[in-house]
């Protein structure tokens, strides 16, 4: 006679005060946790992007206010150099002339002038650079033309004074900037060219991104033109005719 196995019934698990957690109950657990890490991760990382995006165009524009900044001091103090050696010669001019211009006129254009420049002081916009800069001409010029007056040389002061009043009448004149063209859809024109140079050798790009063609190699130090920008990206052109776009941590201004 064959003794076949008895089976017993499985057991459940008896409820004893602080029994561990079955293995069971613990991976589900950390599987739980895990896909809550997870999700924090990606909702970091997207975060994260943002910044970037933000931070970069944060420098665009930096970088877009620092090269304006150092064009118009360069171009106020090549104007302001010109005016200057202009003023000088035509002062020496008409002391050398013995010009007869009375003194009784050269003194009225010279009240006219206090008179137009103490009016633009009053109604001067503290935010208009290019008013603060004529202001200040027509104060040097009325100056100039003051001493010129008490050196009794009436011609040159009236010469001055003149030119006062011209700068104050020229008070609404705007910087004018050429035309660039079209460009590339969802770029940003800076409202002025750009004067920057490249900091590294770079690649210059036929569009704004890493999958445009290399049109050639720009050499650290070039000069370069910035006119626009699409996210981290500038459209530039170099004094060689080049245009495309380099990356915007790769430039400068100059």
């Amino acid at each position: 006679m064959t003794t076949g196995c008895i089976q017993q019934p499985v057991q459940p698990c008896p409820e004893v005060a602080d029994c561990p957690p079955c293995s069971t109950e613990k991976a589900d657990r950390l599987a739980g946790e895990n896909r809550t890490l997870q999700k924090e991760l990606v909702a970091g990382r997207a975060e994260m992007e943002d910044l970037e995006r933000r931070i970069a165009d944060l420098e665009i524009q930096l970088l877009q206010k620092e090269a304006l900044t150092i064009e118009l001091q360069r171009r106020a103090a090549l104007r302001q150099q010109r005016l200057d050696s202009a003023i000088t010669e035509v002062v020496r001019t008409k002391s050398k002339l013995r010009t007869i211009e009375s003194k009784a006129e050269a003194a009225s254009t010279i009240a006219e002038a206090e008179i137009a420049v103490k009016s633009l002081q009053s109604r001067v916009d503290e935010g208009a650079q290019d008013q603060i800069e004529v202001l200040e001409k027509a104060k040097r010029l009325l100056e100039q033309s003051t001493a010129e007056f008490k050196a009794r040389n009436f011609g040159g002061a009236l010469y001055l004074a003149v030119q006062s009043k011209n700068q104050i009448a020229a008070v609404d004149n705007r910087f004018q900037g050429r035309d660039e063209g079209a460009g590339m859809a969802g770029e940003t024109v800076f409202s002025h060219p750009l004067r920057l140079k490249v900091i590294k050798n770079t690649n210059l790009r036929e569009g704004p991104g890493l999958d445009y063609k290399v049109c050639s190699t720009l050499e650290s130090g070039t000069a370069i033109v910035g006119h626009a920008y699409k996210e981290n990206w500038i459209r530039i052109d170099t004094e060689k005719d080049q245009t495309g776009w380099v990356h915007q941590s790769l430039v400068t201004a100059r």
